[in-house]
């Protein structure tokens, strides 16, 4: 006799159960290593085979830990300007609970940045896909609706300005986590410090000439093209190409 398939809503629960389990074992017991569909069905006291049911495999079940990890600071992110109008306040707003959220929860922030071995899996997850870009996209509205407003500059358009704050806030965040501020400076000092300075490198942001600008960007995407390939860009198969 076939099994009558769950409700909609009832699989959806069963499933954020799961993942909820899932990220607890991955934060407490160890992370990838200790996280099996064993161990799973184990602490949820399911069969062995109920996770299978949700997650064709461990690569598909760690893509969707690492969406609920950008979903969970896209949240951090959406309370920490809730009520704020300033579009200043609201970058320096967003950049602290970005930074915040992952030095307390360093092992979920970090969850959001493996390369899986089997990346076709990360390539075919909308889930992964949507939450990322969600994450990004509560800066770029930010950032679009100040420039909207002539609050924030608009000589960089708002999803490449959103990317500059992001490797901005990752780079304190890295920073913090491996223990690297050893020269007299903290995140309360650099964090609004931050905001600043990219506010107004973005003001007064000047095109480079175009000639220098093409045969730099040019040397970026030929390292780029071979990483993500998996070969190396410094081999003398692929030598670097120094601009003149």
């Amino acid at each position: 006799m076939a099994r009558n398939r769950q409700p909609d809503d009832v699989r959806a629960k069963k499933r954020d159960d799961i993942l909820e389990a899932a990220m607890a074992v991955f934060e407490k017991h160890g992370g990838l290593e200790a996280l099996s569909f064993r161990r799973l069905a184990t602490e949820m006291e399911l069969s062995y085979s109920a996770p299978y049911r949700y997650f064709a495999s461990k690569d598909e079940l760690v893509n969707a830990l690492r969406a609920r990890a950008f979903r969970w600071i896209e949240q951090a992110m959406l309370t920490a300007i809730a009520g704020l109008d300033d579009p200043e306040a609201q970058l320096e707003a967003l950049a602290a609970a970005y930074i915040r959220s992952g030095i307390e929860r360093p092992d979920r922030y970090a969850l959001m940045f493996f390369k899986l071995d089997d990346t076709d899996v990360a390539r075919r997850s909308i889930e992964l896909k949507a939450a990322r870009r969600d994450a990004l996209d509560v800066c770029r509205r930010v950032i679009a609706a100040g420039q909207a407003s002539g609050h924030l500059p608009d000589r960089v358009d708002p999803l490449t300005a959103a990317h500059l704050f992001w490797i901005g806030a990752h780079g304190l965040v890295s920073l913090q986590v491996a223990g690297q501020f050893v020269m007299g400076r903290d995140l309360p000092a650099l964090v609004p410090t931050l905001i600043r300075c990219l506010r107004a490198g973005l003001e007064h942001f000047d095109e480079t000439p175009a000639s220098r600008r093409t045969t730099a960007s040019e040397e970026i995407r030929h390292v780029a093209t071979h990483v993500a390939a998996g070969d190396d860009p410094d081999s003398p198969a692929h030598p670097v190409r120094v601009p003149r």
